[in-house]
Order: structure tokens, then sequence, then C-alpha cells
């Protein structure tokens, strides 16, 4: 299964290591310039549909948008993502928490949130260096001796008590990704759609047993140390979570929370020795947002946090090529060498990846002169049945 590398030997993080602050995200410095036009680029979206661009129909465009009914922009502590109670699984108060091993707390919320919508789930200890340390609207997050957490208008409060991060995966269909960058790309839509429910819902499982509980989306904290700590993954060149299962192809969302649970073992090693060879992914950016070259502890750029051992992507830039194909892009998703349809003979690669990396270069030639990671041709999508990818 190739070795198992603790998070702190693999991922050197710098004594000058600080909190990142959520304004300094791409997202948050283009809604500070733009406004409410941030994601203006889906007004551009019918012009492509009047000249015709293959991806841009009536039925791809409605296809879309529907893909975000169910994600009602959920933001910090509302809605599914709310810090309090629902209402939905409540303990009488003459019945005693369910308080047993971590292991065995561990063993049930694993089963229901994979029930609920999680592709994979981790466990990994509070480690407050991945909270921001500001909002996007600039409140600052502190820690305090609480039971439970609360927001306010002058700052957002997470208990000391909340020592456990739960880390779950949601899926992201490999057909529909591979259509990417077009609106017929909708995983990431659903995938934003899913985490919500998967993560207020398995939030309210863990209350129903009398424990606190504060699930999150992309708010309160960075979401891919979190799962590599969690043991999921490892971070790619692209600067996303890449999983032995599902390649890239997944989204996260977590819960602290001050049930007891056991740490994850990392995940097997592999996943970056190729990355180190592969650079797929910034051959085919089209922003040039993804850098060659080996993993380094400098920025591009503010809406990069310096200090970890990574490859740093241009996040403004990538957001910038957002509104040029007025769609989300996702190509470097689809193009990467882990996102590969279920098979044996890709569990057969995998192996060696993970356990022969010698081979790596091979299998990153053989990548490309296969023709993997190619767009599908969207002309040709509503003609062909539905299948579960």
């Amino acid at each position: 299964m190739g070795r198992r590398i603790p998070f702190d030997e693999y991922y050197a993080i710098g004594e000058d290591y600080r909190r990142f602050d959520a304004r300094k995200t791409a997202f948050s410095i283009k809604r500070r310039k733009h406004g409410t036009d941030t994601f203006s680029y889906t007004k551009k979206v019918w012009d492509k549909m009047r000249a015709g661009v293959p991806g841009f129909s009536h039925p791809d465009i409605s296809f879309k948008n529907a893909a975000n009914t169910s994600d009602n922009n959920d933001g910090m502590g509302t809605g599914y993502y709310s810090w309090e109670p629902l209402g939905a699984s409540v303990k009488p108060d003459d019945v005693p928490r369910w308080e047993k091993n971590p292991e065995e707390h561990a063993k049930v919320v694993r089963k229901a949130a994979q029930y609920f919508g999680a592709v994979d789930v981790g466990f990994t200890e509070m480690d407050e260096r991945w909270i921001y340390s500001h909002t996007s609207d600039g409140r600052p997050i502190v820690f305090e001796d609480v039971e439970r957490g609360y927001i306010t208008d002058e700052k957002i409060v997470i208990p000391e008590s909340h020592k456990y991060v739960i880390a779950m995966t949601i899926p992201m269909e490999f057909n529909e990704n591979s259509y990417a960058p077009t609106t017929i790309e909708v995983t990431s839509n659903m995938g934003y759609a899913r985490m919500h429910v998967t993560a207020g819902t398995v939030a309210e499982f863990i209350r129903g047993l009398g424990w606190n509980a504060i699930p999150c989306g992309n708010d309160t904290a960075l979401s891919v140390p979190i799962a590599i700590q969690a043991g999921l993954g490892h971070m790619g060149r692209n600067g996303r979570l890449i999983t032995w299962e599902n390649g890239p192809l997944v989204r996260i969302c977590k819960i602290f929370t001050d049930m007891p649970l056991p740490q994850s073992p990392p995940a097997p090693s592999g996943i970056i020795e190729f990355c180190e060879v592969c650079e797929k992914c910034a051959r085919q950016c089209p922003s040039q947002s993804i850098p060659f070259g080996p993993r380094t502890h400098g920025p591009l750029n503010e809406s990069n946090n310096p200090g970890a051992l990574k490859w740093y992507c241009d996040e403004q830039g990538c957001f910038d090529y957002w509104h040029e194909v007025a769609t989300g892009c996702s190509i470097c998703f689809r193009g990467c060498s882990f996102t590969k349809r279920k098979g044996l003979s890709h569990d057969v690669v995998k192996w060696f990846i993970r356990n022969v990396p010698a081979l790596n270069p091979f299998f990153a030639w053989t990548d490309d002169l296969f023709g993997y990671g190619k767009m599908s041709d969207p002309r040709e999508y509503w003609d062909i049945p539905f299948k579960r990818s």
C-alpha cells in the first residue's frame, strides 16, 4: 500500500507560518473589487449560446444552473452550516450522552457520513494553523473556553473543547467533469450543493448523540491540509486534494466537535512523487496558474499563505480565467493523471505509483500517449444514456 509518511515530515511548515486571513483569498479580493458582480461571467454564457458554442446550449446552461438549486449559498453559521442545533435530532434530557471510546465514535460517524453522502471520512486533531485568522469580512476567529461555538458581529468563537475534526470528501462525477470547461461540467456545482447537506446532517447526527458540532464548507478553515491530516489524500501540483480512490474529483467539508475521535493514519505516499515528474496539469492550465518545478515555501501573490512546503498556484489568475471562459474551469481536474474511470488496469498502475516510483516517468508519458484527460465532445452529451460515475 505504499509508505505512510507523517504530516509534518511530508509537509514541512516553517516557524514563521501564520494563520491565513480569508480576506486575502482570490474570491474575497475579487468580491471587494467587483461586489455582487464577482461571478458576472455567468452572464456571458448566454452570448455563447447565441453564438452556437458547443457546451453552451440552452439545455447545457440550464443543467449547470439547476445544479445550484440545493446549494442555497449557506455561509458560516447559516442554513445547513448552522452552528446551532437544527432540531432534527434531539436527545431527551433524561437520556445520557452517548459516550464510548474514540474508535466506537469513529465507527458510527464514518458510516453515517458515508450514508449521508460522503465518499470518504477521516479524523484528526484540531490544528489551529489551518483556521483562518479572520473571516472574509474581517472578523477575527478566536478560541475560547465555552461549551458551544458562536458568531457575533465582532468575532467568531470556536470552543477550546472542540479538539477533533471530521473531514469528508464529497463526490464529483467523472463523466460530467470530462466536459470541462463548458456548462456541462456541473460536478463543481453539485459538489457544493452536496457539501452543506452532508456536513449539516452529520453535525445534527452528532448533536443528537449529545455532543457539539460545527459544520463548515470552505469557510472558517483551510480544507486541504485538514483533509491531508485526516488521511484522505495529498496535495497535488494543482493545489487541490488528490485521493487514491477518486483523484481530485472530490470536494471537502469538515466538522469541528468535542466528541473524542481517533487520529486517522496518513494516506499512502506516492501522489506527490508522481506530481513531481508529471506536470500535466501545469502544461494544460490555460491561464498558466499552476507552477512547474519543485515545491517551495514561497507564495506567488497575496492569495497564497507562505510557510508551507507545497506548489503555490496563482489563484487570482485562475479566477480571472473563469471569467474569460464564462464558466468554472476544472481543466486541471479533467486532465489530472489520477482522474480515471474505475478499472483494474488503473488500480494496477496506482499500485506501481505507490510502490515503484522509479516508473513514474513512464506512466506519466503513457497517460499522454493514450490520450487520457481529453475533453469529451459536448455536442454528444444529451444523446448518451446516463450512467453514474
